[in-house]
């Protein structure tokens, strides 16, 4: 059964200089799937992330936390925040603490859990990300993609339901950026939900479950990711690039109807599969 774990209904935000970020939004994010949100520069995704994690208040509109109304009272920010984890798209406005363990800790230890309990969440934060060898190390002196890692550890320690992502690969090389997919991955396994923000849309083809097409700050288009990359009027509209693998897909079948019958493939091997058959 079909369960949403986040439900946006006409959601505004206006900045303070008037600029209307986000218009009349409309989307809900299923539990437990791998959804990426696409769109140009200035079409409110990294607004529509903030307002989900009570940084900003919005303007209008309504938000429910698995069916709960969210007021975004003091009580109610901070529930946001106990479920909902943000990774922001540079490290280092998200990092402070002397060295890894102390930044890892810093939730946690808010939380007012136990000791024991800190530990554990940050051992098995640390785990998950491939970071127990850096747990001394000084913040300043990671690499960008180490800082990547350990401000994912740092949301993971928290046990959030929602892992928000805005533009996790940016800034790193391309092993540590497919790295890191597959941690989402394992993250996705657990039963956590993802939502991911990226302009990389060969990643959002292969990787996720759902896709969300922002402009303007509203949504013009979701589905499946083959469904909204076969659009080519969506894609015009929404200035996105069409993954390498459709184009080569649909370069072979041109001449090749037959192939069609397969279906478009999702993945490197499932195209090699019918390069096969060429």
């Amino acid at each position: 059964m079909k369960t949403n774990i986040l439900d946006i209904n006409e959601l505004d935000f206006i900045y303070p200089d008037g600029t209307h970020a986000l218009k009349k939004l409309t989307v809900s994010f299923e539990e437990g799937k791998k959804i990426a949100i696409v769109g140009p520069n200035g079409a409110g995704k990294s607004t529509l992330f903030l307002v989900l994690t009570g940084t900003y208040k919005p303007s209008g509109g309504k938000v429910y936390l698995a069916d709960k109304d969210i007021s975004y009272s003091r009580k109610d920010i901070m529930e946001l925040r106990k479920n909902i984890g943000i990774v922001f798209q540079d490290s280092n406005s998200q990092l402070f603490s002397a060295n890894v363990y102390q930044e890892i800790s810093f939730g946690p230890l808010n939380l007012e859990l136990s000791k024991d309990e800190v530990k554990r969440r940050i051992e098995d934060a640390m785990i998950k990300t491939g970071i127990v060898n850096l747990k001394n190390k000084p913040i300043h002196f990671l690499s960008g993609g180490e800082k990547k890692r350990v401000a994912i550890a740092d949301i993971l320690a928290m046990e959030p339901k929602v892992l928000l992502l805005d533009e996790p690969t940016a800034f790193i090389d391309p092993k540590t950026s497919n790295e890191l997919m597959d941690l989402f991955d394992e993250i996705n396994s657990e039963g956590k939900t993802i939502v991911l923000s990226t302009h990389d849309m060969d990643k959002v083809y292969t990787w996720a479950d759902y896709v969300i097409v922002m402009k303007e700050g509203a949504v013009i288009a979701e589905g499946v990711p083959h469904d909204i990359f076969l659009n080519n009027d969506l894609l015009k509209e929404a200035d996105l690039e069409k993954p390498w693998i459709i184009e080569v897909y649909q370069e072979l079948i041109k001449d090749r109807r037959k192939l069609v019958t397969k279906g478009v493939p999702r993945n490197k091997k499932e195209l090699f599969e019918l390069l096969v058959q060429c």
